[in-house]
């Protein structure tokens, strides 16, 4: 499979995880097996991000809003929505360079607990956001 279609595929596999999670409470277990066959080890490393409560939404009045994820180390990458972008250095190692990985922890944690909708939520000024958005 080609590298956008592996990209569809998970997109649709999140998406359905999200759709079962909300109906059902749970993650039905066919469903995390093809994710990870997808995402492999970074599927287990995104669950447990969202297990342990590490990503919020920051949102504004004026109706922008971003990700924040906290990694293990405590470092926190600031994701933009729709785009599979992260800072940390996994990405730019395992999904840049070496692509054997279509994200990170980071950006699997933040789809998934979005599409779950178990995701934390935090509100800032407008002001505050730009300066949020500016040091992406």
């Amino acid at each position: 499979m080609s590298g956008k279609t592996l990209e569809i595929t998970s997109e649709q596999l999140i998406k359905l995880a999200g759709e079962t999670y909300q109906n059902s409470g749970a993650l039905k277990p066919e469903i995390l097996h093809s994710l990870y066959l997808l995402h492999g080890q970074t599927l287990l490393s995104a669950l447990d991000l969202i297990d342990n409560e590490k990503v919020t939404i920051i949102e504004c009045p004026s109706g922008r809003w971003v990700y924040k994820v906290i990694g293990g180390s405590g470092a926190y990458y600031t994701l933009l929505p729709n785009l599979s972008f992260c800072q940390c250095p996994a990405y730019k190692y395992s999904v840049l360079k070496r692509k054997d990985s279509l994200v990170c922890k980071h950006v699997l944690a933040a789809k998934l607990s979005s599409a779950m909708k178990i995701i934390k939520r935090e509100e800032i000024s407008n002001d505050s956001m730009i300066d949020v958005i500016l040091n992406v």
